[in-house]
């Protein structure tokens, strides 16, 4: 039950000579994934008292798109902030792999979990070992000391814990956050992809020095070179204790920046661009009226409603995506039926623009029962 086998998945876009570009997963027991499990079970019962509502990471009823929305929010609303704020934008150096596992122990009993459910965790952990999987066989085993396990179902869970310690870290040290509304904000999280919202350049060094004191403990350690700054209001230093600051960057997926009339531009442009040519590629097969609308909705709106979630979405690219996704349905010929023919006609006209986006699935449920 304690041996695991590893496979290495390279990251998109990244150099696959550094060792640093590839993720472990871990291919575990099935004894052990059932009672993985089971533990996982018992715990998201209790996760809603435990960890904060900044964490949106694998929790029920929680959505990436807060955190996105978060960031833009007080982009967007930067006149209700009297200071010279700024966002950090963190990076942990292989966030899963290098938690202590002593420190993990502690984080369950930190947070009032009983003698028996602590037990059953060390259990999983102890004695584990893992072999790499190699193009011709496997590596010799090594022994675990750290590190929770990227395929075990309740990894995600126990990662929660040691991020809402980090939280606890934050919110209990002498960090000013961002004061917007009468609420004091100062971190966001997903998972280990952590936001502070910082008062003023000041509270940089802060905040640096609570998480690395964290760090000792945890096993966490920052990637300074990847971390990024962006100030709230207008900012003419480019950097601040190393860590450049971005007029634009990308977030959970979304390129994020100040000016709120690009930023649909500079998100929406190149997923068209790379939906058209995906849809072209599935022209060139024999697919039936049927098959075209599953793949609108796989391929075409499924890519593209993660960023319809966090920005908004204006009348131009609203029709041009929706352009693009009927002359796929219709193989670039002539639209046999028009697209408001199937729209309940008692709807007001203002309210068949936010249809039209949907309209392409719209179809399969009036065609196909």
């Amino acid at each position: 039950m304690s041996q695991g086998l590893i496979t290495l998945i390279p990251k998109p876009k990244k150099e696959v000579l550094l060792i640093d570009n590839w993720r472990p997963i871990c291919l575990l027991n099935n004894d052990y994934k059932i009672l993985a499990s089971l533990l996982a079970k018992r715990i998201k019962e209790v996760l809603d008292a435990i960890i904060d509502e900044t964490q949106s990471g694998f929790m029920r009823n929680r959505h990436i798109s807060n955190n996105v929305r978060l960031v833009l929010d007080v982009l967007d609303y930067s006149d209700l902030i009297t200071e010279d704020s700024f966002i950090l934008f963190l990076d942990f150096y292989k966030a899963f792999d290098t938690v202590e596992h002593q420190f993990l122990f502690h984080s369950l009993e930190r947070l009032g979990f009983g003698d028996f459910f602590c037990k059953a965790i060390k259990t999983l952990y102890a004695n584990g070992n893992s072999s790499i999987k190699l193009k011709y066989g496997t590596s010799p085993r090594f022994e675990l000391k750290r590190g929770i396990r990227q395929g075990c179902p309740i990894s995600p869970y126990l990662f929660l814990l040691i991020t809402q310690l980090l939280a606890n870290s934050l919110n209990n040290s002498p960090v000013q956050g961002i004061s917007i509304a009468g609420k004091e904000i100062i971190i966001s999280q997903l998972a280990d992809d952590t936001t502070l919202f910082l008062k003023d350049a000041n509270q940089i060094p802060i905040s640096i020095n609570v998480i690395q004191s964290f760090s000792k403990a945890s096993g966490l350690y920052l990637n300074i070179k990847k971390c990024e700054l962006m100030a709230v209001k207008d900012c003419v230093t480019p950097s601040y204790y190393g860590i450049p600051v971005k007029e634009e960057l990308t977030y959970l997926g979304i390129t994020v920046t100040k000016d709120q009339k690009s930023r649909g531009l500079l998100n929406f442009n190149h997923l068209i661009k790379k939906k058209l040519k995906k849809l072209n590629q599935w022209l060139q097969k024999d697919l039936s009226l049927k098959g075209r609308v599953l793949i609108t909705k796989a391929e075409g709106i499924s890519r593209l409603t993660y960023g319809a979630l966090s920005l908004y979405l204006d009348r131009k690219i609203s029709k041009e995506i929706d352009q693009m996704l009927f002359n796929f349905l219709w193989r670039n010929r002539t639209h046999y039926i028009r697209k408001t023919d199937h729209l309940d006609k008692t709807i007001p006209k203002k309210t068949h623009f936010y249809l039209e986006f949907y309209s392409s699935s719209c179809l399969l449920y009036f065609w196909w029962p």
